[in-house]
């Protein structure tokens, strides 16, 4: 079937297409309901990290995972703190608990055995558990933990962070929505002349939004952060498809054609633009499945997805709804709210020198800066007053931090075992190390110690080390200190290659590695579809290069801040930053590059860059202003760090795209004005002698006269 026809079908029965999308709109909803996510990043390293193939094997030869949450509880005695682990076993989400009990004989008094062992568990008489708990489903987890350790108990860990992440993102995503659909609203109401237009964008989109959400069911499930963002991030990014398409209706309304028309032509006319303007954008976010941390394609999936279901509605539904409220949109039209550009146009010419130079004297230093970020990998901290954040203060003043530890290795081999054990006690963040070997020392022969200890570091191949050390989950030490330990192994253990190392601190510099390889490749691969995808739009190899230029240095400027501010910046968030800004803004530039491109075959370079400034700034300032908000949205309302910080970074790279597209890039095209004009098929300037020619004719007519 041809275009035409499928156009005419669309125009003549808009009323059954509303209706298919209704039906659809709600079995979507109902569909989205079911998708499971996952709320643990640790999940999403790579099957042949170490750290991936160490809790596998642990779990292959002892049955059991390490410890993810601890609970302290005061005032206990040790028959009481026996009695207190008991009830603990018996919840029905605790797998394992370990105590003092699992690691020393209480048979035998407390004096007699090491101190620093005693005191990671039992320390002026507070008692403070190890357990491994349900993290499925980690809030049913917290909640019987908390309700058993009452107000005085302080329970901490993964679970903990788990159950936050899921609890937060269950409730912000309506209340994400709740801030963003009025301020998007308010925004479309200034940048339309119909109070009802933004009623019709914003209705296309959030069908396309449903239909993206209903869909992710395809999917064995999708992480809090995709959960969290997707839905808001795509109604920002493309909100802009359905404002070009009803402009331009508008136009061909207002030169005379029937609405029917208007909506045929437009249709046909916006496919080739928008579907070029999209595809910059899917294939800036598809650039995330190429990462080997699994949240990359999770994340890239969904939101080109997304992009795919909002095309459509706006290409489909949009028309359907433009013949069926029409009527309405005439009737509520007002008088345009935004300014005239031209004087901000002129402002830009102007300023051409100026900008030039002070994007060159920072360019260097944002690049650098960009790159020299202190990172966090993690899930970050909790909201300050909140009772996890309380329970971390209690914990942490009485034990320290307890980074938990085990340590794999040949069963065969106790005497590079005592030579390890040295080697780790030697470090000074080591708390303890627990083993069996360590446990027969002078104090206790081994023969009475009983077969429930031994099992706990015994299996067939593998005699196990349980490590504590004070570190916190995530900081250069922490990393330092896995990286030192897997040194160590390697150094004993040829090569570590008998060994298996686990503990959050190696979850957390695999999870780095990872994730910082994946960055070149990433962003490399964003890069170069997009500037393929522009390349081919505009049949250039000059303008590519300036468009992706202009962006890139917006993100270098947006995330460079953290740097010179001395803030942390989350690499997680550092990375789907740098594809979805590029993806999502250089639709900015497109726009006002094809003005540049067309305006040039009527007038100069000067004139066609103001032109293009005034006719497309008021274009360019709703969709930037939209999703700069929904970030900023995201960083105010959610308590999921990393989605927060998401939003803080993603809102102000979206005003400093939009600045640089406006100041700098009007410019670079007349700068490099002869160059586009040689490097791009058909370009068809209009020469600038002829203006010259002409604008001396004028003057020395006016003088005659």
């Amino acid at each position: 079937m041809s275009g035409d026809k499928i156009i005419n079908i669309i125009v003549k029965h808009h009323k059954p297409v509303i209706i298919i999308f209704v039906i659809l709109a709600v079995v979507s909803a109902f569909l989205a309901m079911g998708v499971v996510t996952n709320y643990d990043l640790s999940s999403y390293i790579p099957d042949e990290a170490d750290s991936t193939m160490a809790l596998n094997k642990m779990q292959e030869e002892f049955g059991t995972a390490l410890p993810n949450v601890e609970l302290a509880m005061p005032d206990m005695t040790v028959s009481e703190a026996l009695g207190f682990k008991e009830k603990l076993l018996s919840l029905e989400s605790v797998s394992a608990v370990i105590w003092l009990d699992d690691l020393i004989d209480l048979a035998i008094p407390l004096e007699l055995h090491e101190q620093k062992t005693v005191e990671n568990y039992y320390k002026d008489s507070v008692s403070l558990y190890q357990i491994t708990a349900d993290s499925d489903d980690a809030v049913q987890s917290l909640e019987s933990l908390r309700d058993l350790a009452g107000e005085d108990g302080a329970v901490r860990g993964q679970v903990v962070e788990l159950a936050e992440a899921q609890m937060a993102t269950q409730s912000e995503v309506a209340r994400i929505m709740l801030f963003a659909l009025p301020i998007a609203l308010i925004i479309l109401i200034i940048a339309t002349n119909s109070w009802f237009e933004p009623v019709l964008f914003l209705l296309v989109i959030f069908v396309g939004v449903l239909l993206n959400m209903g869909t992710n069911i395809i999917f064995t499930e999708v992480s809090f952060i995709t959960q969290s963002v997707a839905a808001v991030l795509q109604l920002a990014v493309t909100m802009d498809y359905a404002i070009f398409f009803l402009h331009r209706s508008n136009e061909h309304k207002a030169s005379g054609d029937p609405l029917d028309v208007a909506v045929k032509k437009t249709m046909k006319k916006s496919f080739q633009t928008l579907s070029s303007s999209a595809a910059t954008t899917f294939f800036g976010f598809l650039a995330l499945v190429f990462m080997r941390f699994k949240l990359g394609p999770d994340l890239g999936l969904v939101l080109a997805k997304g992009i795919v279901f909002s095309l459509i509605t706006v290409l489909v539904l949009l028309p359907a709804l433009i013949m069926l409220t029409n009527k309405i949109v005439e009737k509520t039209t007002h008088r345009p709210l935004l300014p005239s550009f031209k004087g901000l146009a002129k402002a830009v010419t102007k300023l051409a020198i100026p900008i030039l130079i002070i994007v060159a004297l920072i360019i260097v230093p944002a690049f650098l800066g960009q790159r020299s970020n202190n990172f966090l990998y993690g899930m970050g901290g909790f909201a300050e007053g909140s009772r996890s954040a309380r329970d971390v203060e209690l914990v942490n003043d009485k034990f320290g931090n307890n980074m938990q530890m085990a340590l794999l290795v040949p069963r065969d081999q106790p005497a590079k075992e005592e030579i390890f054990i040295e080697k780790l006690e030697e470090l000074p963040e080591i708390k303890s190390v627990t083993s069996f070997i360590s446990m027969s020392s002078s104090a206790i022969p081994p023969d009475i110690i009983s077969e429930k200890l031994t099992s706990q570091f015994f299996s067939d191949e593998y005699s196990r080390m349980l490590v504590v050390s004070n570190s916190p989950s995530e900081s250069p030490e922490t990393f330092a200190l896995a990286e030192h330990i897997r040194q160590l192994s390697d150094e004993i253990y040829n090569e570590g290659e008998e060994t298996h190392l686990l503990g959050e601190n190696f979850v957390m510099t695999d999870m780095r590695d990872t994730i910082q390889e994946d960055n070149i490749i990433v962003n490399g691969l964003a890069i170069l579809a997009v500037a393929l995808v522009i390349a081919i739009a505009f049949r250039s190899i000059t303008i590519p290069i300036l468009l992706v230029l202009t962006i890139e240095i917006s993100i270098w400027i947006n995330l460079a801040i953290p740097y010179f501010t001395g803030t942390n910046l989350n690499y997680i968030g550092y990375l789907i930053v740098s594809t979805v800004q590029l993806g999502a803004t250089v639709d900015y530039g497109i726009l006002l590059t094809q003005h540049y491109m067309d305006n040039r075959m009527l007038m100069g370079r000067k004139e066609a860059a103001e032109k293009s400034v005034a006719d497309t700034a008021g274009s360019l300032m709703a969709p930037a202003f939209i999703l700069a908000a929904v970030g900023f949205v995201l960083a105010m309302v959610s308590s999921i760090s990393v989605v927060s910080e998401l939003g803080l970074v993603l809102g102000r790279g979206a005003l400093l795209s939009l600045f640089m597209v406006i100041f700098l890039l009007p410019n670079l095209l007349r700068i490099f004005d002869h160059l586009i004009e040689k490097t791009t098929r058909k370009a068809n300037f209009l020469p600038d002698r002829l203006i010259h020619r002409k604008e001396k004719q004028e003057l020395a007519h006016h003088e005659q006269s």
